[in-house]
């Protein structure tokens, strides 16, 4: 149960947020005003798809009305961005930003048909006979936009959507056959989910874009039976929630798939979890512009979930991602820190590890997080051109990534090649490096003393470090830690991120323009609660005199650490860049797809009337 000032401070974010969104008064610009003054320019950045939330939130609002005109002109636009040549491969998708002639990012026609959709079923009384017309030009047109892209069903956020689509869309054009088409997609994406886990697994962005379809299936469509499944998933995307929440930092623990956020994991979901009482006004607010569609998309999560997320600790939770063997991701959730990590890195957005600490900063505190760098930006705050319409980005590298874990400790390795035979980058690289960005509050120690945080950069003795942050003791050991030469080196804490609240553990593979060769390292952690000064002396005195070894025989190199319950092992074959074998997992506590504590609870959720919980 939220607490009263908890409660008091989330109807008062509510009540401010529901001032009306067309009424203002006095002459001062709505809500809605402001947005209009943004795309009636139409400059070359404006994303188009912003175009038709106006057009929702305008129809949708209570003095719709005095919209009308704008709501013309809007629809007008999109329908200038609309690709219409029935010869052209992406026929009946959009541009995604004014500036762009072609469509470059596909993804354009589901997102405005995914709201285009909404204004049909509930709001075209609210439309002129002219912005009608134009609306069901323009979403008949987005059918075979929709059609034409080809998305797979491990790609969720757009898979949900375009079933979403599919389904609104045959309803609102009256034609039963996509009706049809949506119902089959989403009993696909059941039957692929039951066995492989979520794709997007604990992203803090594309959750929440799939918390939207499944919301709008369930509130807005007049189909019974995908009403009931999509009720069913919300129930399953709110466990696997549950499972993986880090209270004392009010966000998602463990990697994370395609995560935006490189030092605290926070995003879209946050305009989820605000409303459903798990964060307060001071981590996120909801826009006071998008209403409409927050209100149709809403879902309310059990109040039991928040609770048993808050008392069952600690706990394991493992899931699946994806039907290869390597596609799988465990947390380990304390009170007061959780670690996770993933089997392998397929994207540059994933975040295959992960170590969160309750620190004073509470949501804002920086996560100890592992990515390989290439661009010379070591806390992610870099964005640069992205994909085919130039989306700002700030994407990491793609190693080979592997890993094993058992309860609190996790083993894993990263290696990325250069030179011709490399894997291909966005851009050319201009260094080599590997970061793991850790909070400013927290102690370093390496040997028996605190590193100084006046100096620019330090070697860790060894390649040991500690992190100490309240009674949590963190032991984070460079078993290898390899330049493109295939040289030893020495990782060093870096004190040059205190505009992040950060500072970094970086080992230079290649401090310029790597050569060609190969950066390798590998890495266990270890953590361990409720100490004190004894108690943290005796864990870095057990963790430094913990046996490792590192093996290569040609290409493959094996290494082994002795962990608190056996050995932990991971041997890959760096050249052919895949996992050969693993130790130390404990089989009984990875159950697929989605388990807690060794208990899966993915089948009882897509069972009727299962109750929520793991």
């Amino acid at each position: 149960m939220l607490q009263p000032p908890r409660l008091l401070l989330l109807i008062v974010s509510c009540l401010l947020v529901l001032e009306p969104l067309a009424k203002a008064g006095n002459g001062t610009p709505t809500p809605l005003d402001k947005a209009w003054t943004k795309i009636e320019p139409h400059g070359p950045d404006l994303a188009v798809r912003e175009i038709m939330d106006f057009v929702l939130e305008a129809a949708g609002s209570p003095n719709y009305e005095q919209y009308s005109t704008q709501i013309e002109s809007a629809l007008a636009l999109l329908e200038q961005k609309q690709d219409l040549d029935p010869a052209s491969k992406t026929y009946g998708n959009f541009c995604w930003y004014w500036h762009e002639e072609k469509p470059g990012d596909l993804n354009a026609v589901e997102f405005i048909a995914q709201k285009g959709a909404l204004v049909q079923l509930r709001f075209a009384k609210s439309l002129s006979p002219a912005a009608l017309a134009s609306l069901n030009r323009l979403l008949s047109q987005s059918v075979e936009g929709i059609h034409r892209q080809s998305v797979n069903v491990g790609y969720t956020n757009i898979f949900l959507m375009k079933t979403w689509n599919l389904l609104a869309l045959g309803e609102g054009l009256q034609r039963p056959e996509l009706v049809q088409e949506g119902s089959a997609m989403l009993d696909q994406w059941i039957e692929f989910t039951s066995k492989n886990g979520i794709r997007e697994f604990l992203s803090p962005t594309y959750l929440a874009v799939d918390l939207d379809s499944l919301g709008l299936m369930a509130n807005v469509l007049s189909n019974p039976p995908v009403k009931e499944k999509a009720e069913r998933l919300l129930r399953l995307f709110w466990t696997t929630i549950a499972a993986n929440w880090f209270e004392p930092a009010g966000r998602l623990g463990g990697s994370h798939g395609r995560d935006y956020d490189y030092l605290t994991g926070h995003g879209y979901l946050d305009q989820y979890l605000l409303p459903a009482g798990w964060i307060d006004t001071k981590q996120a607010s909801l826009s006071p512009y998008i209403l409409v569609f927050n209100k149709m998309a809403r879902w309310t999560p059990p109040e039991e979930l928040h609770r048993q997320a808050l008392s069952a600790v600690p706990r394991f939770v493992f899931q699946r991602w994806d039907a290869p063997p390597a596609c799988w991701a465990s947390q380990y959730i304390g009170h007061h820190f959780s670690i996770g990590v993933s089997g392998s890195c397929q994207g540059p957005e994933d975040k295959p590890f992960a170590l969160n600490l309750a620190g004073p900063a509470g949501p804002k505190t920086v996560m100890v997080n592992f990515f390989m760098d290439g661009r010379g930006d070591p806390y992610g705050n870099v964005k640069t051109a992205t994909g085919s319409s130039g989306h700002k980005k700030s994407h990491h590298l793609i190693p080979l990534f592997c890993a094993v874990q058992s309860g609190p400790e996790v083993l894993f390795l990263a290696s990325h090649a250069t030179g011709p035979n490399a894997r291909k980058t966005e851009s050319p690289l201009v260094c080599l490096l590997s970061h793991m960005d850790i909070p400013a509050e927290a102690e370093v120690w390496t040997g028996d003393h605190v590193t100084a945080a006046d100096q620019p950069s330090q070697p860790l003795a060894g390649n040991i470090c500690f992190l100490r942050m309240g009674d949590v003791a963190v032991g984070i050991h460079f078993v290898v830690a390899l330049d493109t030469a295939g040289q030893p080196v020495t990782a060093q804490v870096f004190n040059d991120g205190a505009a992040y609240n950060a500072r970094r553990l970086t080992v230079m593979h290649s401090g310029g323009v790597p050569e060609n060769g190969r950066g390798t390292l590998a890495v266990r952690v270890r953590v361990m609660e409720g100490l004190d000064d004894a108690g943290f002396a005796t864990f870095r005195r057990s963790f430094s005199e913990t046996a490792t070894s590192a093996i290569t025989e040609g290409t493959t190199l094996r290494v082994r650490a002795t962990g608190l319950k056996g050995p932990l092992m991971l041997e890959a074959d760096l050249a052919k860049g895949q996992l050969v074998r693993s130790e130390g997992g404990d089989p009984a506590m990875q159950v697929d797809p989605m388990s807690v504590n060794g208990k899966e609870y993915f089948s009882g959720l897509v069972q009727k009337n299962a109750a929520a919980g793991f």
